[in-house]
């Protein structure tokens, strides 16, 4: 398996536990009386969920950049822009969910998760420019 592969491996990875903790957020909002700050399907707090399925997918994919940033791939790129863009999307949606009582204490987190994001597309861009280079030096002059 090269670099690249598996780089996009853990990219589908990370794509696909975001995408459940977002269920697991929206699922907390609408079943529990707590509301996004509740328990969802996934049997974990707020903390935990939190660490584990936002925090670890943001990591993952700051690896996969590592391993894939002397290897050109489009894909590569796509899909830290896709987990970058679900992260800020998901915030924002988070934030419109809650009501004005609850939202006391989540400005650090919104913060926080907003740069996570901004981060993940930072490298996509970055990844693009790195690919470039590379391309143009692989083709004669």
């Amino acid at each position: 398996m090269n670099t690249a592969a598996i780089s996009i491996a853990l990219l589908v990875a990370s794509l696909i536990l975001l995408v459940i903790y977002g269920a697991d957020v929206l699922t907390a909002s609408i079943a529990s009386p707590e509301g996004v700050r509740g328990t969802g399907f996934l049997p974990f707090g707020e903390e935990v969920r939190g660490g584990v399925f936002g925090g670890g997918p943001v990591a993952m994919s700051v690896i996969a950049f590592i391993f894939s940033r002397n290897v050109p791939s489009k894909t590569t790129s796509l899909l830290l822009f896709i987990n970058g863009g679900l992260i800020i999307a998901g915030i924002i949606l988070t934030v419109f969910e809650v009501n004005s009582s609850s939202i006391g204490g989540m400005e650090r987190t919104v913060g926080s998760t907003i740069m996570l994001g901004l981060l993940l597309i930072g490298l996509g861009i970055w990844k693009i420019m790195l690919d470039r280079k590379a391309l143009s030096k692989q083709q004669p002059s």
